[in-house]
């Protein structure tokens, strides 16, 4: 069953959830991230009973699948059995679990961009329960929109020219644009104007420039290189943190990347006309990135910048030795894949 664009967002926010699974799929890595989080959260109600499998364990065995949708824990009343990188693969499979799924539990698969003739994409498009949710960029007006609700909630004034200058760096991706708008707020400081000085002035600072060239060199597997450039930063002050989600912001735009290129197979016209713009002489960067890491690899470079951030805010940490060690451990992903 399809839902129309302007009722997404309430569907999401809802807490009472009528279907018995969810396919979420698209380009957009962090819209689909964030809406999954959404769901998951207002149908559990802040509970965490979640389940998460793979396809290649379903595939194997497809009642693992069966077992877990019809188990409910007797400390809670609802569950959650996710599924990401859902593919054709598993269609049949999802098809006969659908219809069989306790009200109890809600199923939701999280996919890559699917063809119209994509099985598992119809069998939701055609089901009339189980719900189906594209998540695509955001467009320039969805775009200047999230800028003015967000800047609107924290009472920041911007000018048109840096708006429009803003909006023209972000769309790609709904988590690197909150990101960014975020970035923003921070920068207008006490006096909660921007004007378009101002936001030229964050789009090219400089620690950006150096976390660029360490993410860069990271990648490409210049790992000795890339330690200089991590213990110059960290020297300046810049906070583990900003390090680790400005990475995290890198590798899904390498993500979206490669998706682009899947989708319009032309490598340099994605590049080129990739949002926010990539630096020109960023860009032979990119292609070798794009070449040597597969879609696999960024998922497990992103699941490592995400636990490295967890243990960065407990108590008695200590933030740079894990950023650091992040990094090595991602160079080395590189490293056994080649």
């Amino acid at each position: 069953m399809k839902i129309k664009n302007y009722e997404i967002d309430n569907f999401c926010s809802s807490s009472n959830m009528n279907t018995p699974a969810i396919l979420i799929y698209g380009e957009d890595y962090g819209l689909k991230n964030e809406r999954v989080s959404l769901i998951t959260k207002n149908y559990l109600n802040n509970s965490k009973n979640i389940i998460d499998l793979d396809v290649k364990s379903i595939i194997s065995d497809p009642e693992i699948l069966t077992t877990e949708l019809k188990s409910i824990s007797l400390l809670a009343d609802k569950k959650v059995v996710r599924i990401r990188d859902a593919n054709d693969k598993i269609s049949s499979i999802i098809e006969n679990n659908i219809f069989f799924n306790p009200k109890e539990c809600l199923l939701i698969l999280i996919s890559e961009s699917l063809s119209p003739r994509s099985k598992l994409r119809l069998i939701f498009e055609k089901h009339k329960e189980a719900v189906i949710i594209p998540c695509y960029s955001d467009d320039a007006k969805n775009i200047i929109n999230i800028i003015d609700n967000i800047f609107k909630k924290e009472n920041i004034k911007i000018d048109i020219n840096a708006k429009k200058l803003l909006a023209s760096y972000l769309g790609v991706d709904r988590l690197v644009t909150k990101s960014e708008i975020e970035k923003a707020i921070l920068y207008s400081g006490k006096t909660k104007e921007l004007s378009i000085n101002d936001v030229s002035s964050f789009l090219i600072d400089q620690a950006a420039i150096n976390i660029d060239k360490l993410y860069d060199l990271t990648l490409t597997g210049h790992i000795k290189q890339a330690y200089k450039v991590i213990s110059k930063l960290q020297n300046e002050g810049i906070p583990a943190i900003q390090i680790l989600r400005s990475f995290t912001r890198q590798l899904q735009n390498l993500y979206n990347i490669k998706q682009n290129i899947l989708l319009k197979n032309d490598i340099n016209f994605v590049i080129d006309n990739f949002k926010p713009p990539i630096y020109f002489k960023r860009k032979d960067n990119i292609r070798s990135q794009i070449l040597k890491w597969s879609f696999s690899m960024i998922q497990d470079a992103l699941k490592l910048l995400e636990n490295a951030e967890i243990n960065c805010k407990k108590a008695r940490s200590s933030p740079n030795i894990i950023t650091k060690h992040t990094i090595i451990n991602i160079s080395l992903l590189l490293k056994k894949a080649h």
